[in-house]
């Protein structure tokens, strides 16, 4: 029987040893429904980006209150900072429009919230594996962001 027990835990340890931890290649920040993306908040998101071999495209992905979006607003400018593992930063701005066309891969609506991937940018070589940083802030200080009620973004590796 004790044969048998130390057969048991060595067979675990190795199990145990040969898992890792899985790749967390997306952020996303759920924000409150009713009052969406209020104030000066910045979303602060967190992705590991580990494969330096392969290609990849970066994606922000949003939820958008559907109703609220019939207005003269097209869009919402918006701010990126990207730190990576070695502290250095980049920054860029972006603007994430609404109309986008209507695409099983793009566009979702359900429960009165348009569900929209944006491509940011493609063939991506990432030379600093490990946990990035990325910071967005409001591009626009007196536009109104409560329509978006979650921001996020994430890698998608391409097909060779």
């Amino acid at each position: 029987m004790r044969h048998k027990t130390i057969i048991a835990w060595i067979l675990l340890l190795t199990v145990a040893a040969g898992c890792k931890k899985p790749v967390n290649d997306y952020s996303y920040i759920n924000l409150n429904r009713l009052k969406g993306w209020e104030g000066e908040t910045a979303l602060n998101l967190h992705f590991d980006m580990v494969d330096t071999t392969g290609a990849c495209e970066l994606y922000i992905a949003g939820e958008i209150v559907v109703q609220r979006t019939t207005g003269e607003e097209k869009g919402y400018p918006i701010n990126l900072t990207f730190i990576a593992p070695d502290s250095t930063s980049w920054e860029d701005s972006v603007f994430l429009p609404l109309n986008v066309k209507r695409d099983s891969d793009i566009t979702i609506t359900s429960h009165g919230i348009k569900s929209i991937e944006w491509p940011y940018r493609k063939n991506i070589h990432n030379p600093i594996p490990g946990e990035w940083t990325v910071i967005i802030t409001k591009g626009d200080s007196e536009a109104d962001y409560s329509d978006i009620v979650g921001l996020g973004i994430y890698c998608k590796q391409q097909k060779p």
